[in-house]
């Protein structure tokens, strides 16, 4: 023990931090500094993520945040605007500029996301950790993630609260839908651009025994009409725009639909992030809880609470709340 202490008293007494090994989700072993102070998320999955592990450690949000959503979150939440690895430009130089200790993905690992990881340590010198965002994944990612800045009580709370989330029993969100609807799931303004099943994007739908249903075609969100959707039969539709409410409100067209026409519509709220997905990260257990047919204030207000660390106003819940109910034709 002696001599493995005047070896390692070089290299305290010069200031270099010692360097630990983590693997990720690609099975990569990543040397990481023993001190992390500046962590930079690749993207919004990963920023929520880090926002209920270590808010402090982050060097800001990678892409736009509302204000709706920020008066949600706790006052260092108000983080700057930072390049987003994840997106279509190349950002290397901007990155490399903020001299983060740390990159973290988090989301889907695929060879698109494990090649960006490696490339983006290989040119920039940085670390790059990539995390399996399922849902089934999160305790473990967050007890993984929370160890690299010495924060592990804090994942450990974080960690056993999914826990129990997760465990939830799952409830007919409408009992004469019974336990296995057929559900299709809509982004945009008009409501048209459907989700295929068997992505991140639909994993909710998945987790609960339901089966998602969408156009034939490619790739994870595929353009419909309000004939094409009708043709489908769902159970139930859920949108994800807000704006989709008034839309039903004063359409004839969409009322052809069954589930439409039967009241089993539902925008997903979207506050401070999609319950569905939008971001597809830890935010989606919202999204579990409520359509497993558990009280959805309750469920927010201990979220909010345990997860970001702020207790909401009954105001603020009810703007969280604002796409819980089903749309009535």
């Amino acid at each position: 023990m002696l001599r493995r202490l005047i070896l390692l008293l070089p290299l305290l007494c010069s200031g270099v931090a010692l360097a630990a090994e983590v693997t990720d989700s690609t099975g990569r072993a990543v040397q990481i500094p023993d001190k992390v102070l500046h962590v930079l998320p690749a993207g919004p999955p990963a920023a929520i993520l880090l926002e209920a592990i270590a808010p402090d450690l982050m060097l800001g949000w990678p892409g736009p945040l509302s204000d709706d959503a920020k008066a949600l979150l706790p006052d260092n939440a108000n983080h700057p605007r930072i390049p987003r690895l994840t997106g279509r430009e190349d950002v290397t130089d901007k990155i490399k500029a903020l001299k983060p200790d740390l990159i973290i993905d988090y989301g889907e690992v695929t060879p698109r996301y494990i090649e960006l990881a490696q490339a983006t340590q290989q040119k920039t010198g940085i670390p790059t950790l990539l995390f399996a965002g399922s849902l089934d994944n999160i305790p473990r990612v967050i007890r993984e993630a929370g160890a690299i800045p010495h924060r592990e009580a804090r994942a450990e709370t974080l960690a056993t609260f999914v826990e129990a989330m997760l465990a939830l029993p799952v409830i007919p969100l409408l009992a004469s839908l019974g336990a296995h609807p057929r559900v299709l799931y809509a982004r945009g303004a008009d409501g048209l651009t459907v989700t295929a099943p068997d992505t991140d994007v639909t994993e909710v739908f998945k987790h609960l025994g339901w089966q998602v249903i969408a156009p034939d075609g490619q790739g994870t969100f595929r353009a419909s009409t309000i004939a094409a959707i009708g043709a489908l039969d769902p159970d139930i539709v859920i949108f994800s725009d807000p704006a989709m409410r008034e839309t039903l409100a004063h359409s004839d067209t969409w009322k052809s639909v069954r589930a439409i026409r039967e009241g089993h519509a539902l925008v997903a709220p979207g506050l401070p992030f999609g319950w569905i997905e939008e971001p597809p990260s830890i935010n989606r257990l919202l999204g579990l809880a409520f359509l497993g047919g558990h009280e959805p204030a309750s469920m927010a207000a201990t979220f909010h609470a345990v997860v970001y660390g702020h207790a909401l106003t009954p105001p603020r819940l009810d703007a969280v709340l604002g796409g819980v109910r089903s749309i009535q034709p």
